[in-house]
């Protein structure tokens, strides 16, 4: 099984408009609503995928039941924490005029010490019952940034792998604790080691150096241009299909989805890091904060295209 923890989950909601005019009055042309969040992202894609998975997260006030109904619906098992604050909701504005999304993010929580302690105990069980477990996502108000690092040691004595997807100070904090496998986007990853790559061959350096900190598995994602991994000291280029993306959101959770699918059913570091990829670039195709259809990923998978580089 591979389980997910999700610290800030949010209610997504995508407001489509023609054209986006600061200082005016928008009409807008539709609205979309969604469950969202790191982890809970990745649960739906193995659950697409035929993956079997459990969701662990933070819900709270009416937000936080749509969120498990969603769930519910989509067949995912979940084990959540009754929050005293409602789960957030997060606001994208998609301009149809092609100009890049706006996103209004709240910050989540506060989340008090008591409810902190049980998500601690929830993780501790489905360490004990999973292959890998997915620590995703920005730390909502009320938690120490350091909480990954705390999470990485329960998933690890729980005999599970830990998986860490998060930026800042979060990420900074968790990779001391050496997960078996980081996924960076190109933004996330420059923060982390203090530089601005210029090639690919920056990046490849990038993921080379993480992966000497003790990470075994470095995927740095590069939205439509694929992703960069380095595992067992070997670089691998992947690029991904070409497609015209509809929404990102979610694309890099699935791409964590598909890798992990892959690795679970046994297949070689190459293959999964196809699958990953396409199941990123099949979400790209879904409207607002929806995951990708499996028949999507199978038909994608042909056209993702992987070669071994070296970090020169």
């Amino acid at each position: 099984m591979i389980s997910t923890v999700t610290l800030n989950p949010s209610l997504d909601k995508t407001i489509y408009v023609n054209k986006l005019v600061c200082n005016d009055t928008n009409r807008i042309s539709k609205v979309e609503v969604d469950a969202g969040g790191k982890g809970i992202n990745c649960s739906r894609m193995l659950k697409e995928l035929g993956a079997e998975t459990k969701a662990v997260a933070f819900l709270g006030g009416d937000t936080g039941e749509f969120i498990r109904f969603v769930l519910e619906k989509a067949g995912i098992t979940l084990d959540c924490v009754n929050t005293q604050q409602p789960t957030r909701t997060n606001i994208c504005i998609e301009d149809i005029s092609g100009a890049p999304p706006t996103t209004l993010n709240e910050r989540g929580g506060p989340i008090d010490h008591a409810e902190l302690v049980d998500l601690f105990e929830k993780t501790k069980d489905v360490a004990r019952e999973s292959a890998y477990v997915v620590l995703g996502g920005s730390v909502p108000l009320g938690i120490n940034p350091d909480v990954y690092k705390v999470l990485i040691q329960i998933v690890t004595a729980g005999g599970a792998k830990a998986v860490l997807d998060a930026d800042g100070e979060a990420m900074i904090d968790g990779i001391r604790t050496k997960p078996f496998m980081i996924k960076p986007n190109r933004d996330e990853a420059e923060r982390l080691l203090g530089v601005e790559f210029s090639t690919k061959g920056d990046v490849a350096r990038g993921a080379l150096e993480l992966h000497e900190r003790g990470v075994a598995l470095v995927v740095i994602s590069l939205g439509k241009q694929g992703l960069i991994a380095c595992y067992e000291g070997v670089m691998y280029d992947v690029v991904s299909p070409d497609v015209k993306a509809v929404s990102t959101i979610g694309s890099g959770d699935s791409l964590v989805a598909g890798i992990l699918c892959g690795l679970e059913k046994g297949m070689a570091i190459d293959d999964a890091l196809r699958m990953g990829c396409a199941a990123g670039a099949a979400t790209a195709l879904s409207n607002g904060a929806d995951i990708g259809k499996k028949v999507d990923v199978d038909r994608l998978l042909p056209e993702v295209k992987i070669t071994k580089i070296t970090a020169q």
